[in-house]
């Protein structure tokens, strides 16, 4: 049963009504709003794009998003034609022009990664990312003490490797010197914990705060 509705929430138009049914759009709106805070001359990429949602969200500046899903990437491309879509795998995919993004966004894509891959989603962005540019996550995680019916649906979310704030941040910290972690339980409509990074480095987070 299990495995039959991860097989649905793989199909596009079931993914999209599935995240507006518990809030999905709430929870874009608060995390592009509250932590990623683009400029409107941003460039941006999404590692595990999915069909593109988030792009609805975003300024009308450089986009480029990739997904492991050719299913989401033809749906994004329908979708979002003035935005830029490539279908690769995390340890696949190749970074054309280093340092060239200002934000590099990785929304609920860690927790599908084990490890090793997920220490190469750091790279890529620590790569993409331009002086003073950011790294923003979001993902599911296990929290002392939390809901047990967010435990229940974590442990059977479609992501395998979810892990508890210690977890992701032992691998952030391989990569990324400055991580700030977030833990909202307030983002959905359904009992669920999430872990918000924002990483970059401490020299040009200093930069940053004496401009």
């Amino acid at each position: 049963m299990l495995q039959r509705i991860r097989s649905f929430l793989s199909i596009p138009v079931i993914y999209q009504l599935w995240g507006n049914a518990v809030g999905g759009s709430t929870s874009l709106n608060t995390l592009v709003g509250e932590y990623i805070r683009p400029k409107q001359s941003d460039k941006i990429l999404e590692i595990g794009c999915g069909p593109g949602t988030i792009v609805s969200y975003l300024p009308q500046s450089g986009y480029l998003g990739f997904d492991l899903s050719s299913e989401y990437i033809e749906q994004a491309k329908k979708r979002f034609p003035k935005a830029k879509f490539v279908c690769e795998r995390v340890n696949q995919f190749s970074l054309g022009d280093a340092h060239s993004f200002d934000l590099v966004l990785a929304v609920g894509i860690i927790h599908h990664l084990d490890d090793a891959e997920a220490l190469q989603l750091f790279e890529i962005a620590h790569r993409a990312l331009k002086p003073g540019g950011r790294l923003v996550t979001i993902d599911g995680v296990f929290t002392k003490g939390q809901n047990r019916a967010a435990r229940w649906l974590l442990k059977r979310d479609r992501g395998e490797h979810v892990r508890s704030e210690e977890e992701y941040l032992s691998i952030a910290y391989q990569v990324f010197d400055d991580v700030t972690p977030t833990i909202r339980h307030d983002l959905l409509r359904i009992p669920y914990s999430h872990l918000i990074l924002q990483c970059s480095h401490a020299a040009a987070s200093m930069a940053e705060k004496t401009a």
